[in-house]
This record gives structure tokens, C-alpha cells and sequence, in this order.
């Protein structure tokens, strides 16, 4: 049971009937949101990353017969259950055995294996009765630095095993060269907590320590000086200031792990409209991308809705009754729905940006992955926005078949 319950029945069959109106399918599980009061941001990280992971082990399993989860930050920390059922690795063990069970109903083994790191020895001695909770996971832990275990991790892990590597720092003191050959290992992927608002922060200090410590964290070249650059016409300093570093981020990744895709999420203060961290994905797959995005758009609109409670809950901590549903107008519309409508617009720029006009034609499984690259959509509504642009004649799909809805892969197009 939330904070929002307790305190305002009122406020939470108004916060129930905004979902239904704004027409919203995903609702949040109030207990468990509950559970996240005063850190509704971590409660969207470990949203996207159980949705993730229950797709990703399905899909996966099919093709190898291990996965292997790595946690370079484990904890826990403020976790209010006795199960660990709010912390990243309690989370991803949870989706990870719910995926073996599946497979072993349809006569598969999927074997299933976490590498846990910690630091904090409190904390490391509190993650020992894992084992108990997930006996289903062989599970291995490390005490000390995840950039020291580094190396261990990557001999640990077995080759016939899909990594999926979950890196969540407090900070931003993180030697990128030193877990290199990690990230590089072959059939991985990684999120990676790009700890946004403290970056920001310190980018510009001329301290030589503080320099040399993003130095270490963003090994692509050139960001100080677009950081000082001039934003484009229309875009504000904060924009600017977050595109810069989270791409000097992403073009780390690509990099130094090889990844042909990264995406990423930004999670936002709980009541106020400011970044607080990205987490940025990174794969090799155009598969994985597709997952991601599907579940990307499921985490902002938890993200919607966290945010909406946590809001609601400060102005009834500070305010008398008739001030809270007062207040509760400036709370619409949801600011998600036109983040993803502006997203859906640019989606159908790229698109025609990267289709070649006639004579020349590319292969539709050419194109729509390099527009999930570019705008947080589905892959489903790539192909519905081509079949419109069919439609209205901006795209020309030559070997289109009868009652054909949506391109296929291997269909040719171009523009007229």
C-alpha cells in the first residue's frame, strides 16, 4: 500500500481514473510502488530492468544454454524487503527464474548464473543469503571493486553463456579502459547508470583529479568543447548540455564494447521535471534494441505514473485538502504522452530521410533498425508509419503483396 493511500483515498481514485482517461494500458502495482516511497527513481530503473530481462531470457534461451547476470554494484541498499524484492539483483534473478521455469515447462534447461560484486562489507555480508532466496541460480559473489574484479569476472564467466551486464555506480569514478575487455566480451549486453545530474555538475571544474576522473569515464574525444559550444537555435542550455554527455557516454560504449546499438533512458527527479540519470543500453543485436525500445516506452509511462503519486504525495505532505486537488490540473496532461508523440514525428523524418529516392531501393531490413536507433518507438510502429507513408505515396514498396499490412523484411523501397 503506497504513502498516496494511506494519506488520500481522494487523491488515488483520481490518480486511477487520469490513467484511464489518458488511456494508458500499463498501470503500476501500488504495493510495489509503495515499497519505493522517497526513491521513485530507482523504482523506474528496476522497472525497466525486470521488463527487460524477462523478454531478453525468453528470446535468449532459445539460442544458448546459459545466461549469466553481472552486477558491478550489487548492495543492497535501502531495500525494505526481506526477499530483495527491491534491489536491481533480486529484481533480475526474480525475471531471470521465472524465464528458466518457462523453458523447463517446454523441456528445456536453461541454466541461469549471477556474478554479484560489493564493495561496502556491510552490504556484502547482507548479500551472502541470496543463494537461499534463488536457489534455481548459481549464484557467485565478489567482495571489493567491481574495477578490480573485472578481470575475474570476465574469466569466471563461461563461453557458452549470454552476458548481461548491469553496471550501477554511485558516481561517475569509473576507469572505462580497465573494464574494456569486459564490456568487449562477445554474446554480452550492458546497462550502464550514466549518473547524469552529478556529471553535469562537475563537467567544467578545473580541478586536475575531478578532470582526469571523467577523462576516465568519457574516452571519447572532443565533448569539453562541444559542452562549451553554443546550443543549436531553438535548443535550451540543459538540452544541450544533456545531449553533449550523453552521447560523449554512448560513443564510449560503442567504442571500447563494440556495441552497434545504444539507447538511452532518461530517469527524472521524482517531483520536479530535471535529469537525475540515463541508463544506457547497449547491444549488438538488432533484437535486443527491438526489446529494449518496447519496453523503454513501458518504463516512461511507469515513469509518468511514479512521479504523478510522488507529486501528489508532497503537495498532501505540505498542503491542506482542498490545495491538493487544487493543485491536481497543473498535473495535466501527462507530459509522457507528448514526449512519445514528438518521438513517433521523428520516427517518420528518419524514415524518409534514410530511404534513397528511384531508382535506387534498400531492403526494409535495412532501414527500420536504423529508425529504432534514432527515436524511442516500436518496432510495430515503424512498420505502421511505412504502410502510411505507402499509402500517401512518400514511400514506394515495389513487391508489395495483397493484403499485405505491414513491409516485410525482405521487401525493397524507396522513395518516388
Amino acid at each position: 500500500m503506497s504513502i498516496v493511500y494511506r494519506r488520500s483515498p481522494q487523491a488515488l481514485q483520481w490518480w486511477r481514473e487520469s490513467r484511464v482517461r489518458l488511456g494508458h494500458a500499463e498501470v503500476i502495482m501500488i504495493g510495489d510502488l509503495g515499497r519505493y516511497a522517497g526513491r521513485e527513481q530507482a523504482y523506474v530503473k528496476h522497472f525497466l530492468l525486470g521488463e527487460y530481462l524477462e523478454i531478453f531470457a525468453h528470446k535468449i534461451g532459445s539460442a544458448y544454454p546459459e545466461i549469466a547476470y553481472v552486477d558491478g554494484f550489487s548492495g543492497p541498499w535501502q531495500n525494505t524487503g526481506e526477499a530483495f524484492e527491491d534491489t536491481s539483483f533480486g529484481i533480475a534473478l526474480a525475471a531471470l527464474t521465472r524465464a528458466k521455469a518457462t523453458w523447463k515447462g517446454l523441456g528445456r534447461d536453461l541454466k541461469v548464473s549471477a556474478y554479484l560484486v560489493e564493495k561496502n562489507p556491510a552490504a556484502y555480508a547482507n548479500l551472502q543469503s541470496v543463494r537461499t532466496l534463488f536457489p534455481g541460480v548459481e549464484i557467485k559473489t565478489y567482495p571489493g571493486s567491481f574495477i578490480e574484479r573485472a578481470p575475474e569476472l570476465l574469466k569466471d564467466i563461461p563461453a557458452r553463456a549470454f552476458a548481461f551486464l548491469f553496471i550501477d555506480p554511485k558516481g561517475w569514478a569509473i576507469d572505462m579502459q580497465r573494464i574494456a575487455p569486459l564490456l568487449k566480451r562477445p554474446n554480452s549486453e550492458v546497462v550502464f547508470n550514466f549518473m547524469f545530474d552529478f556529471i553535469n555538475r562537475f563537467a567544467e571544474l578545473q580541478k586536475p583529479q575531478v578532470a582526469a576522473s571523467l577523462d576516465r569515464l568519457l574516452v571519447a574525444p572532443g565533448w569539453r568543447a562541444q559542452l562549451a559550444a553554443s546550443p543549436d537555435a531553438g535548443v535550451s542550455q540543459a538540452d544541450h548540455r544533456k545531449a553533449v554527455l550523453v552521447e560523449a557516454f554512448a560513443a564510449t560504449l560503442r567504442s571500447l564494447g563494440g556495441y552497434a546499438h545504444v539507447a538511452e533512458t532518461t530517469v527524472l527527479r521524482p517531483t520536479q521535471d530535471r535529469p537525475l540519470y540515463s541508463l544506457v543500453y547497449g547491444t549488438r543485436s538488432v533484437t535486443g534494441l527491438e526489446v529494449f525500445r518496447d519496453c523503454q516506452i513501458k518504463a516512461l509511462r511507469a515513469q509518468s505514473q511514479a512521479r504523478g503519486v510522488a507529486k501528489l504525495n508532497a503537495v498532501a505532505a505540505s498542503s491542506r485538502q482542498n490545495e491538493l486537488f487544487g493543485s491536481l490540473s497543473d498535473m495535466m496532461p501527462d507530459p509522457t504522452d507528448q514526449f512519445l508523440e514528438d518521438e513517433h514525428r521523428a520516427a517518420g523524418e528518419a524514415l524518409l530521410n534514410l530511404v534513397p529516392a528511384t531508382p535506387t531501393a534498400v531492403r526494409w531490413a535495412e532501414v527500420w533498425p536504423q529508425v529504432l536507433a534514432r527515436a524511442i518507438v516500436t518496432h510495430a510502429q515503424v512498420n505502421a508509419l511505412a504502410a502510411d507513408l505507402r499509402k500517401s505515396g512518400a514511400l514506394a514498396f515495389p513487391g508489395w503483396e495483397a493484403r499485405k499490412r505491414v513491409p516485410d523484411d525482405s521487401y525493397l523501397v524507396s522513395r518516388p
